[in-house]
């Protein structure tokens, strides 16, 4: 009899270490599950801007390169007014096309400007690439100018209802020998070569915020640096030679790696001006985050969905989760 209650011993507490093992892997579980949960609601959504072209000029008369990318080169014998590129431009949310207006650029001024060189593809142009990002290149001599205007419109409206966006600068997409193999030699991008903004439709004043991680923006530059006498809104150069944020070393100076942002208000039309340069090419790309501004037509009411039911948050739900599984390690009364 002795024997049976050692056996009988023995088999109760191998099923109470079981027990409290599987336990143990359960609760191991339902951790790993906790975890994936609250990385799902920690992730962050990424923004940005995507470009199609339906009609360009330059080379190829606007047609798509080899490469995928369309050049809107000019000159200065292009005339003014002419419209370099038309499309759509669509705000991209984590995947997802948010909103998208039709845009046009319009070349505004060009004169002494470096061209007719062996890299000439991308010495003077607005290029859309083939992911859909956009960057104006512009090569000048130290008293050129280059402008472009950006116009945007309500889509499907024949580039007739105006529509205010907010657009960014950044950092160019891609250097100029991605775009052109030709263009191996175009390195030292922004050296002290200064911009100006203005906006025109019915929003309002133009407002300006930027991030600047190398001190790469003179805000307020003196009168007198614009052809017209007016002050420019910055100046801009590298701290490093040529993209020296290439953190990847791919070429490219993506937009994660840029040096900075200049972020504009809505507007219904941005004018862009580039003079005063001590160096000779440049480009900068358009990006944005909460881009579209408030004329968008409005939605039409929609009935009220019945309340959902309350969802706990995050840190709630992994201690129930974990106060559940360990609710089979109790001990019980003897």
């Amino acid at each position: 009899m002795y024997r049976n209650r050692r056996i009988i011993r023995s088999l109760a507490s191998w099923r109470d270490c079981a027990r409290r093992r599987g336990s143990l892997y359960a609760v191991a579980v339902l951790l790993v599950m906790a975890c994936v949960v609250l990385a799902g609601n920690s992730a962050s959504a990424t923004t940005f801007l995507r470009w199609t072209q339906s009609s360009g000029v330059g080379t190829d008369s606007g047609a798509m390169q080899i490469n995928g990318s369309y050049v809107n080169q000019y000159d200065e014998g292009t005339a003014i007014g002419t419209v370099l590129s038309q499309g759509t431009v669509e705000q991209i949310n984590d995947g997802v096309v948010e909103q998208t207006v039709d845009y046009q650029v319009i070349l505004q001024n060009a004169s002494n400007l470096f061209y007719k060189e062996s890299d000439d593809l991308t010495n003077n142009a607005f290029v859309i690439h083939a992911n859909g990002q956009a960057d104006w290149y512009s090569s000048i001599k130290g008293s050129g100018t280059a402008a472009i205007l950006f116009d945007f419109y309500d889509t499907n409206s024949g580039f007739a209802v105006e529509e205010a966006v907010a657009l960014s600068f950044t950092s160019p997409h891609e250097q100029p020998d991605v775009v052109d193999p030709l263009a191996a030699e175009v390195k030292r991008l922004h050296y002290n070569e200064v911009y100006d903004i203005k906006a025109f439709g019915a929003s309002g004043n133009l407002l300006r915020t930027f991030t600047d991680q190398h001190n790469q923006l003179q805000q307020g530059v003196a009168t007198g640096t614009m052809p017209d006498g007016s002050a420019a809104d910055f100046s801009l150069g590298w701290a490093e030679p040529g993209f020296g944020n290439d953190l990847n070393g791919d070429g490219n100076l993506d937009v994660g790696e840029a040096l900075f942002t200049y972020d504009l208000t809505e507007a219904e039309s941005f004018l862009i001006s580039r003079s005063g340069d001590n160096g000779k090419r440049s480009a900068i790309g358009f990006t944005a985050v909460g881009f579209f501004g408030t004329t968008t037509p409005p939605i039409p009411p929609q009935p009220e969905p019945p309340t959902p039911p309350t969802v706990p948050e995050p840190a709630g739900l992994l201690l129930a989760i974990i106060g559940y599984g360990l609710l089979p390690l109790r001990r019980r009364p003897s």
